[in-house]
């Protein structure tokens, strides 16, 4: 039987060049993808001075990582 399904995963990388960032939103889509196909997820990226606001669903840029089947 697999394992229960209650675990989530918060990342805040800093420091970061937009290039640095776009990959890592880039490879942690692709991961996802692999390992947690069923898995729904957001991911914000923006300037460090917007971490709250991320946190906070206050951000521009989303990609939702995931869509709930129906």
């Amino acid at each position: 039987m697999a394992g229960k399904k209650d675990n989530a995963m918060v990342m805040i990388l800093t420091d970061m060049t937009d290039n640095q960032a776009a990959q890592m939103l880039k490879e942690t889509v692709k991961a996802k993808k692999k390992y947690a196909p069923n898995a729904r997820g957001t991911i914000g990226c923006g300037k460090h001075s917007d971490v709250g606001g991320l946190l906070q669903n206050g951000f521009k840029k989303v990609k939702m990582i995931a869509e709930r089947k129906q």
